[in-house]
């Protein structure tokens, strides 16, 4: 099981989970990490939230769930708490795991899934 972490526990970081969870089944999500405590509960969706840099495996991966103007700061408070892995979720990450998600989910249901940008290309 490849446990990681995801900084940011408010929608980007919740849907980014569910995602890489539903499609690798040996992602395991350890924990949403934030910067700041105030806006945020003790737990989400059933896993906790923690302060960036307290008591943190520093060999999980961390994924950043969150908009790209905040990727810089929170990568650098991520490598001062000793972070080695950190994945910015880029705008076409993003469009690519949520394409892979629904295809599945579709898939999954016995439907068929493509997005328009497969059916111009078969024309």
């Amino acid at each position: 099981m490849k446990k990681i972490y995801i900084a940011g526990a408010h929608s980007r970081g919740r849907t980014l989970r569910v995602y890489l969870e539903y499609l690798y089944s040996d992602v395991k999500v350890e924990a949403f990490l934030v910067d700041d405590m105030s806006e945020n509960t003790e737990t989400v969706d059933g896993l906790p939230v923690r302060l960036i840099g307290q008591g943190l495996h520093t060999e999980y991966p961390v994924y950043l769930g969150m908009r790209g103007d905040n990727h810089k700061k929170v990568s650098g408070e991520l490598r001062a708490a000793g972070m080695k892995e950190i994945i910015p979720v880029t705008v076409e990450l993003d469009m690519r795991l949520r394409n892979a998600y629904v295809r599945r989910c579709a898939e999954d249901q016995g439907r068929t899934f493509c997005i328009i940008d497969e059916l111009k290309a078969g024309e």
